[in-house]
């Protein structure tokens, strides 16, 4: 038996972690990770005693598939659903959405899911992909001090659309749906509280202002500790103001939700502002996925799909499964 395919997988948020699950066994799969932590938006900001889901809220479930991938965690506790008491802000704006399926957050933090799927990969962190060199032996990684990874058969890019498109060469065989699809910001707000406010509430859909979204994080499932809020923005609202002061954006949602809210965060023990670039799709890519077979080069994110957390495993799925006829030793079917 020949020596496994070497495959480079850049990202270790849901999509990236689940190719690399599903090729473990066939390939020999390294995931490299620019950041610190996992899970890329499925996100958690710890600053003690606080906890914060600064990026994705929550999740559902919608296809067999997913539901399927989710049961084990579900069983054993880092995946359980979020039913919280939720409202429409202001009080006049009508009433809530009601859920028809479950939500679910990972526990005890969002990170946990992507913890649970890296517990036995090859995974990299701290280490930023600036460039990608092809020489005869392969694909090399090559970070901003010029260190080097590899070499690789196959580099599958995670990253958010436009890193991606920025990544890969022109040649790329994919390339076209880069710029048909397109991604949105987000600002998230996290407000921490020694003395909790008083809401009688856990979730809230803001119709008025740039906010969009406000959560209780402690009271989902898992958590506990002092009151935890996350308030997001709307996409639209995000997009026109990134580049923005940063300070004068935090002041700005601050004030934003006592207005919604009818409460003061003044008395806040902790708050700090994360600016999330892409956080959204409206326009995703026409394919589940993007591969180049000659090149050796694919990518794949939830920006194939709705932008959700079960689009980034859908598109993951599509992938690797694409690619496993090539590791096999037959050529691969593009989408």
């Amino acid at each position: 038996m020949g020596e496994k395919q070497r495959i480079a997988v850049i990202g270790a948020g849901l999509t990236g972690l689940t190719v690399a699950r599903a090729l473990a066994e066939t390939a020999s799969v390294a995931v490299i990770e620019k950041s610190r932590g996992l899970g890329g938006r499925m996100a958690t900001r710890r600053a003690e005693p606080f906890a914060f889901d600064h990026g994705t809220q929550y999740f559902s479930a919608k296809s067999p598939a997913f539901e399927t991938f989710l049961a084990p965690y579900i069983a054993a506790g880092t995946v359980k659903p979020w039913a919280p008491k939720s409202v429409i802000l202001p009080q006049d704006a009508g009433d809530a959405p009601v859920w028809a399926s479950p939500r679910y957050v990972a526990a005890p933090s969002m990170t946990a899911l992507a913890k649970a799927l890296a517990s036995d990969l090859d995974v990299t962190r701290g280490w930023q992909v600036e460039t990608l060199h092809r020489e005869q032996a392969g694909w090399l990684l090559i970070n901003r001090e010029g260190q080097q990874l590899g070499p690789f058969d196959w580099v599958v890019s995670t990253a958010p659309l436009p890193q991606t498109a920025a990544l890969l060469p022109t040649s790329f065989a994919g390339g076209s749906a880069f710029s048909q699809a397109r991604m949105q910001g987000c600002y998230s707000l996290m407000l921490g509280f020694a003395d909790p406010l008083p809401l009688a509430w856990e979730a809230a859909w803001v119709r008025e202002g740039p906010l969009a979204w406000i959560a209780v994080d402690s009271s989902k499932p898992g958590r506990g500790g002092p009151q935890a809020i996350v308030a997001q923005t709307s996409n639209d609202w995000a997009e026109a103001n990134l580049e923005r002061p940063q300070e004068e954006v935090r002041d700005e949602l601050r004030d934003a939700f006592a207005t919604a809210t009818g409460q003061d965060p003044s008395g806040a023990a902790y708050i700090s502002l994360h600016r999330w670039r892409y956080a959204n799709v409206p326009v995703p890519a026409d394919a589940p996925f993007l591969i180049d077979q000659e090149s050796g080069l694919a990518a794949a994110g939830d920006w194939c799909g709705a932008g959700k957390v079960e689009a980034a495993f859908e598109s993951a799925t599509a992938l690797a499964a694409a690619l496993m006829p090539s590791l096999q030793g037959a050529r691969v079917l593009t989408p």
